[in-house]
């Protein structure tokens, strides 16, 4: 079976990315001194995954009731609370209303702007048995902060695509996600995406037959230890048929639409 590709190492991460990590990593030192328990979320846990993502905002799941004393903690050591954007909140819908933005930059573009981000885990919902410590892959000390499973990540994505209506900005989003995800990550391509129709001779070349049967054993490997919650075991089926090429994300179930 060919191995996962490590996470991608601190020294991978831009300039311009470094600045605000300096931040965040005086940021996450704070708020664990205080007792927060923080969970590495969105791009920070795609890039530990494997996906060449940009690091744009840092985002973290922090408990309910926490949430409010994480965010009065960063504003006391010159982090502002910025209210939510009009224009994001459109684009992303509960991805940006759902969290609590802190400002990272100076910026007056919209473009530009960096922030740490706390979810509320009412909005994320991972269990205990889901997560595990490790090193920051993003922060210059590295230090160790809550990591949720491959498998609780997809089955995240998968879960909330039934809270939310098919073509609605919050749905888009996850379904990039899932696909960045899935060829990143679980087919394991640098380029992000092969397809046996389009292109025999790049299929051919990737060994993509092998790493196709490759994601069924670590799917199975998931079933077997039991990392589905009950009455999620079909989530191992839906992303074995994609990977197969015999499912696709658009398809998948919401809450106004059934799989076709």
């Amino acid at each position: 079976m060919l191995a996962l590709r490590p996470p991608l190492a601190p020294s991978s991460l831009t300039e311009e990315e470094k600045r605000p990590a300096k931040l965040v990593d005086i940021a996450l030192s704070q708020l664990q001194v205080q007792g927060v328990r923080l969970i590495e979320w969105m791009a920070l846990l795609y890039r530990r995954m494997g996906e060449p993502i940009v690091v744009r905002d840092f985002a973290y799941v922090v408990p309910d009731d926490d949430i409010s004393r994480a965010s009065d903690i960063l504003s006391s050591i010159g982090l502002p609370l910025t209210p939510h954007s009009n224009f994001w909140t459109d684009v992303e819908g509960d991805f940006h209303t759902k969290a609590i933005h802190h400002r990272l930059t100076r910026s007056t573009s919209l473009a530009e702007d960096q922030y740490l981000l706390l979810y509320p885990t009412s909005f994320v919902q991972l269990n205990p048995e889901e997560l595990y410590t490790a090193p920051s892959v993003c922060l210059p000390s590295g230090r160790e902060v809550l990591v949720p499973r491959p498998s609780a990540v997809y089955a995240w994505i998968l879960r909330t695509m039934l809270k939310y209506p098919k073509w609605g900005s919050v749905r888009t989003t996850l379904d990039s996600d899932l696909q960045e995800l899935h060829d990143y990550h679980l087919y394991r391509i640098e380029m992000g995406f092969a397809s046996f129709k389009d292109s025999p001779e790049l299929w051919k070349k990737l060994n993509m037959d092998e790493r196709v049967a490759d994601v069924q054993s670590v799917i199975n490997e998931w079933k077997w230890d039991d990392e589905w919650r009950e009455g999620e075991e079909w989530f191992g089926d839906a992303l074995a048929a994609i990977a197969a090429g015999k499912g696709k994300i658009d398809c998948l179930p919401s809450s106004n639409a059934f799989p076709v």
